[in-house]
């Protein structure tokens, strides 16, 4: 069966070669010179493979990457520049975080093998996981969570964690969820999926509170749970369970994802704010629902999408949607959450507009708990030059 690829580089001798190597592995190839070609041309990304090069003349690697997401591409891509290695593994994460298939970057001059092994990430993942898998992976426990470290901007103080689920399958290695959560709703399985990631962060936290470990801990709320009859009961049960003070629990919904009824899901969601339990409304500014979630749905937390914080410290406009969310976040007295800091200019930023929490790379990854309680035990420098600032400030 043949493949089809898409060669965006505005060198053409390079996209000639790429090209002849791509077709030795069975592709039909595509040439575009950047940016412009494809927006006039949209039908060209229907394929199953994009090499993006990073600098093309009037736009960057950048732009094409955001017009990718924008179309919502399921291609595989590979990132290719002359440029040091550090900074293309960086384009590339944003890339998989901002959900697009990045299957790593290709350097310019590049090894032969290099391109094989990536090509060979692409038959690898465009192998789909099955539905039989994924209750295998319920059945058998194969989900786990990973923790991100939440950061009070003023103070530099670890205020919580993020709890992030992973899948260690016993084929695939590690699965991300941009690779299962989609058939899990589709399939009726996100219920099940979800109360597992409940059950383990709260777990955790009664773990973490036994040793005097006081966080606020986050934990990803599927809307579809809202519908569930027993939901009360069984979330009352599972804090019991796991001796977990409710206080120290937040539960995010995503703003993207819709609420069937607001009125239904107003009542329950005032049942579990009067637990204690904290609301969070995540990737706040991505939806279509924004202002009407937050208006008739009781939040406590607004999380910024990464995809304005990490270019705050680049583009304007970003920069000052980030802080029309912040202040709106203050007049309606909600806590307000960056997610996606990857620098210390984004950081920095953030704090001058009295953000109240961060979350990114900048200070950690997601971890195995194990990792996480070395790392609050001995925070990186971007954590306690935030430290540093509060103490400047005080004085």
């Amino acid at each position: 069966m043949t493949r089809h690829a898409l060669i965006i580089d505005d060198d053409p001798d390079f996209r000639e070669l790429i090209s002849g190597l791509l077709s030795a592995h069975g592709f039909d190839c595509t040439q575009s010179e950047g940016l412009q070609d494809i927006a006039c041309n949209p039908a060209c990304l229907e394929t199953d493979l994009i090499l993006v090069d990073y600098e093309l003349g009037d736009f960057t690697g950048d732009d094409v990457l955001g017009y990718l997401r924008e179309r919502n591409v399921e291609a595989g891509i590979i990132l290719m520049s002359a440029c040091h290695n550090d900074d293309m593994q960086a384009m590339v994460a944003r890339g998989k975080r901002s959900g697009l298939e990045m299957l790593g970057q290709l350097g310019k001059p590049f090894d032969i093998m290099h391109l094989a092994s990536l090509l060979a990430e692409l038959d690898k993942q465009r192998n789909p996981l099955s539905l039989d898998e994924l209750d295998d992976a319920l059945t058998e426990r194969q989900l786990h969570l990973v923790y991100q470290p939440k950061i009070d901007l003023a103070s530099g103080r670890l205020s919580g964690a993020e709890a992030l689920v992973r899948w260690q399958h016993p084929l695939r290695g590690m699965v991300m969820p941009n690779q299962f959560i989609a058939l899990a709703e589709r399939s009726n399985r996100i219920e099940a999926l979800t109360w597992q990631v409940i059950e383990h962060g709260f777990r955790q936290q009664g773990q973490w509170q036994s040793q005097g470990l006081h966080l606020d801990l986050a934990l990803n709320l599927s809307p579809q749970l809202l519908r569930t009859r027993d939901m009360l009961k069984t979330l009352d049960t599972l804090a019991s369970q796991h001796h977990v003070d409710p206080h120290s629990i937040t539960l995010e919904l995503t703003e993207s994802c819709g609420i069937d009824c607001l009125t239904y899901a107003r009542h329950l969601l005032n049942a579990i704010r009067d637990r204690g339990y904290r609301l969070a409304l995540d990737d706040f500014g991505t939806g279509f629902s924004s202002m009407m979630q937050l208006y008739n749905l009781p939040f406590d937390e607004l999380k910024i999408d990464q995809c304005f914080v990490g270019r705050s410290d680049s583009h304007p406009e970003a920069r000052a949607i980030t802080r029309t969310i912040v202040e709106l976040g203050q007049r309606l007295n909600l806590a307000v959450v960056d997610e996606g800091i990857e620098t210390a200019e984004q950081r920095d930023y953030l704090c001058d507009t009295r953000c109240n929490i961060g979350q990114g790379y900048l200070f950690a990854r997601p971890m195995p708990v194990s990792d996480f309680n070395a790392w609050s035990r001995c925070p990186p420098s971007a954590v306690n030059a935030l430290s540093q600032r509060h103490v400047s400030a005080v004085h």
